[in-house]
């Protein structure tokens, strides 16, 4: 009778014992979910793009897209013609030719920056994006020399055979002026494969260069996600073609 009453009573201090470790473990879960997770800090919560500027004092010149050449030559020529085939052959109004092409380009640049950087700075305080323009060269599909694989050589020095569009990018702050991130140069190369369905994202068209206008966007998109890499880490480092970010200047 001893050992039965031994053994109930074993099997109630067990019972016991599996609903207390139950119970540690329901308050245990309810402590963890009742404390919420503390978001990491990021100067990409406290600032918010005000500007988008591009700057070409740095550009390898000169720049070509040739999908606009012709409306900028006709258009700096004054609608002539003989002026247009001139001014498209570098024979006349370069610099008013450059200076049409760079309009465009920013034109092109300042949305799909704003595009990809607006979505990522949650905060109030004012900054500056200053996209600086290294190389534009986009040739013609139909030139000879893309027919014949030659290569274009300007002022003796050779240009890219595939379109390219090569910039950087700096963030200022906008109460101080001075710059805190930076973007390293970014090369985006339409090597001409042929893209299936389901391939890179398309962007929106802000020009009427469908070329620059792809790898305006690529060139974008890689920006933001350095920044974001950047932000997440301070041992930030990815490959050059990515963007290598660096910290210029910190706040206090």
């Amino acid at each position: 009778m001893a050992i039965a009453d031994f053994e109930s009573h074993a099997r109630s201090l067990k019972r016991f014992a599996g609903a207390g470790m139950m119970a540690a473990l329901a308050l245990l879960l309810a402590a963890c979910q009742s404390v919420p997770s503390t978001p990491q800090s990021s100067y990409l919560n406290e600032v918010s793009l005000a500007q988008v500027d591009v700057d070409f004092s740095s550009a390898e010149r000169p720049l070509l897209v040739s999908d606009l050449d012709g409306e900028i030559s006709e258009s700096v020529s004054g609608g002539s013609t003989l002026g247009a085939l001139g001014t498209r052959f570098g024979l006349t109004n370069q610099q008013g030719r450059q200076a049409a092409l760079e309009t465009a380009i920013a034109a092109n640049v300042k949305p799909h920056v704003e595009d990809s950087l607006k979505p990522l700075m949650t905060g109030t305080r004012p900054v500056r994006a200053v996209v600086t323009v290294k190389s534009v060269f986009i040739r013609s599909r139909f030139g000879l020399q893309q027919l014949t694989g030659t290569q274009v050589f300007v002022n003796g020095k050779q240009r890219p055979d595939n379109p390219q569009f090569v910039a950087g990018l700096t963030l200022y702050d906008m109460d101080t002026g001075l710059p805190f991130r930076e973007v390293e140069p970014i090369s985006r190369i339409d090597d001409g494969a042929i893209t299936l369905a389901g391939g890179p994202e398309k962007g929106p068209t802000y020009g009427k260069s469908n070329r620059l206008n792809q790898l305006i966007f690529e060139y974008a998109q890689a920006a933001a996600h350095a920044l974001q890499r950047n932000a997440a880490s301070s041992e930030f480092s990815i490959p050059a073609s990515e963007g290598d970010t660096k910290t210029l200047w910190e706040s206090n």
